[in-house]
């Protein structure tokens, strides 16, 4: 038969044990969200890669089937999605308006010539970028760069970079300097 004494310390290293156990358990679901945020960013980053770069295509491809007498780049965004330059046979050089992964908002930075064209978008997030390293040769300029604000998926077509010699690549950090003549658009919400 149990004395009071000796059940109440049984009752106390219940207590305790179990205590524990939920010191344990938290841990693990802290380490467990941890995990799934790290996973979550990096999807998102490969994201941004994927629809940035579809953006730098659009732009080249926007540029490539202006007639040659009138080669431009876009003034919009939109144009990218609806190009009626031809009434007769529009264009779609991006299937839709893609939103920015990072910020899930449609609001892209911009880098445009001095005469208004766009050139090339950027992510409006101040985050710190995860990826520093491992890039595609076309992303080759984002190496060591620390925000996705500095990830420009600008067209490396030798008109979208004028300061520029042919082949040399060029990517303009969306919070610094620029190269003279060069500056980011004020960011805009898509329709």
């Amino acid at each position: 038969m149990r004395t009071g004494r000796s059940a109440a310390r049984e009752g106390g290293f219940v207590y305790l044990a179990l205590l524990i156990g939920l010191v344990i358990i938290g841990v693990g679901l802290g380490a467990t969200a941890e995990v799934w945020t790290l996973t979550s960013q990096r999807e998102r980053e490969q994201e941004l890669l994927f629809v940035g770069n579809q953006y730098r295509l659009a732009i080249t491809r926007f540029y490539l089937q202006s007639p040659p007498a009138a080669r431009r780049f876009p003034l919009t965004l939109d144009e990218l999605v609806d190009d009626t330059r031809a009434p007769d046979k529009p264009m779609h050089h991006l299937r839709k308006a893609y939103v920015d992964p990072m910020t899930r908002a449609a609001d892209w930075g911009e880098m445009r010539l001095p005469g208004g064209q766009l050139v090339g978008v950027y992510s409006q997030s101040g985050d710190s970028a995860l990826k520093q390293s491992g890039f595609a040769l076309r992303d080759k300029d984002f190496l060591d760069k620390t925000r996705y604000s500095e990830w420009v998926f600008r067209s490396a077509l030798p008109a979208a970079n004028p300061q520029l010699s042919v082949g040399a690549g060029f990517s303009a950090p969306a919070t610094g300097p620029l190269l003279p003549g060069l500056k980011p658009a004020p960011a805009r919400k898509l329709k």
